[in-house]
């Protein structure tokens, strides 16, 4: 697989989806409304289509790029506490706790 390192972040968090979202409706619903307004006083169909069509083009300008506002929430993760435990547990050996669920489901049936 080719590995592609961008100059720039790729990454948007989970309020900036949210937000990209919220933007996305508001800029189709704002240009659609005008496109239908303009197409019925106009009488031209193709108003309402080139408005949403054109929204649609603003949208993708607006939205797809992951801009800095998108990536003011950054997700910080918790370290792994199990993981540590587990590898000390899995080279001494002890493998006893599951030894002991099979056995206690084994004994309840």
């Amino acid at each position: 697989m080719i590995n592609i390192e961008w100059p720039f972040s790729t990454h948007m968090d989970f309020d900036g989806q949210k937000l990209a979202e919220r933007l996305f409706q508001l800029i189709i619903i704002l240009f659609a409304s005008i496109g239908f307004f303009g197409a019925y006083i106009l009488q031209q169909f193709s108003v309402a289509v080139y408005s949403v069509l054109f929204g649609a083009f603003i949208s993708v300008l607006f939205i797809l790029p992951p801009w800095p506002i998108y990536r003011k929430n950054p997700i910080e993760w918790q370290t792994d506490v199990n993981s540590s435990k587990e590898n000390k547990n899995n080279s001494a050996g002890n493998s006893s706790n599951k030894d002991i669920r099979k056995s206690k489901t084994k004994k309840d049936e």
